[in-house]
């Protein structure tokens, strides 16, 4: 009775959030590789020739830039330790909205101070991820992706009681299939088999997007893993405070000091940023090490320029292993944060939703077939 009730509630919601499910499995899989894709057809951006020259200071960057746009207002300064890579100048963008406060981003040769071709790509993908997380179609569409992600873990777990016998029988056998079934038995067999292969990386990719998806199951797991919830900090910009006087910004030559300062404590980085806002003595720069694991494994160091020392360096990698993993939900999501053979497996998984989509959907037209000729 239960199996048939839980094979029933199975099937409804196959056919009902299928077609969802596939389309997040297309768009996920289209994303896997997103960034490596990106950084390849933007490499005349992100890296240069370096050539027998000095590199240019902070200072000299930023006033030739200056030179180039002069109405420009600066928001941060984006340095790498590598030769090779271009600095980013991030500038205030006009309008309001999420695009307007991420401003425009300008690739710079710190050789030359030519300003590199514009990024390519990033629309696209992010048009791919809003199809992703919400159909496009916003907050409605976002609800839409997190219902239908609850609903594949029904579905893993459903058919893990439905095939429960098979499975405790056969443990192996249960990741085969044989193409020498025929019709339904090898739809259901291949169905089943290669649905037992990706059961954990749907089980990881359906935790990680709830925990996307929802603020409260967000805020759940870091109550749980006794993790403090990071607060967004806005940036501050150069303006009037209250008394009506007129708050000093950091200046290109602060910029190079500030730099120099960084440079001397730490060595390696892949990128670091150095928001232009309030002039004050004390100074945080967030930085990615040349190790770093992924993408959000941010460290951040916060510097006195008046005594030139280190009052704090926050360090990603020093942090504890919960911490670690709060931090990197969308890594754990891509697979990054495994490496790229975990970012290839997830993807293929995601994509192997068309395959679960097409099977369910012939199985159950051919149990429909074969209920309309036992009645004739």
């Amino acid at each position: 009775m239960h199996k048939k009730f839980l094979f029933k509630v199975h099937m409804i919601l196959g056919l009902t959030a299928g077609v969802i499910l596939l389309i997040m499995g297309i768009t996920g899989a289209m994303l896997s590789y997103q960034k490596e894709i990106l950084k390849y057809i933007n490499k005349d951006s992100f890296i240069v020739e370096v050539p027998s020259t000095k590199r240019l200071s902070g200072k000299e960057i930023l006033e030739k830039f200056e030179q180039k746009f002069p109405d420009a207002k600066i928001n941060a300064f984006i340095f790498s330790s590598s030769a090779n890579r271009s600095v980013v100048i991030n500038v205030k963008a006009n309008g309001e909205g999420k695009q307007a406060r991420r401003g425009i981003n300008y690739y710079i040769n710190p050789y030359t101070s030519e300003v590199l071709p514009s990024t390519q790509g990033y629309t696209f993908f992010k048009l791919i991820e809003r199809i992703h997380r919400g159909l496009i179609i916003g907050e409605v569409g976002k609800q839409i992706s997190g219902i239908c992600t609850f609903a594949l873990l029904i579905l893993m777990f459903s058919g893990i009681y439905v095939y429960w016998k098979r499975i405790k029988n056969s443990f192996f056998k249960s990741f085969t299939f044989s193409f020498k079934n025929k019709k339904r038995a090898f739809l259901s067999n291949m169905h089943f088999a290669i649905g037992m292969w990706v059961i954990p990386f749907y089980l990881l990719l359906c935790i990680t997007g709830v925990t996307m998806t929802y603020d409260w199951v967000k805020d759940g797991l870091y109550k749980v893993s006794g993790v403090e919830k990071p607060i967004r900090q806005k940036r501050m910009p150069a303006a009037n405070n209250k008394k009506g006087e007129v708050t000093v910004s950091i200046s290109n030559g602060d910029v190079e000091k500030i730099v120099q300062l960084f440079n001397k404590n730490v060595k390696e980085y892949e990128n670091a940023t150095l928001q232009i806002g309030k002039k004050s003595d004390v100074v945080k720069i967030s930085y990615f090490a040349k190790n770093a694991i992924h993408d959000r494994a941010r460290s951040e160091i916060t510097l006195n320029t008046k005594t030139n020392k280190v009052i704090k360096d926050d360090k990603f990698e020093d942090k504890a292993l919960n911490d670690r993993l709060m931090r990197s939900i969308i890594p754990l999501h891509t697979g990054e944060y495994f490496g790229l053979l975990v970012q290839g497996i997830l993807g293929i998984s995601s994509l192997m939703m068309v395959l679960f989509t097409i099977t369910g959907f012939m199985m159950y037209f051919k149990r429909k077939e074969k209920k309309s000729a036992k009645k004739i």
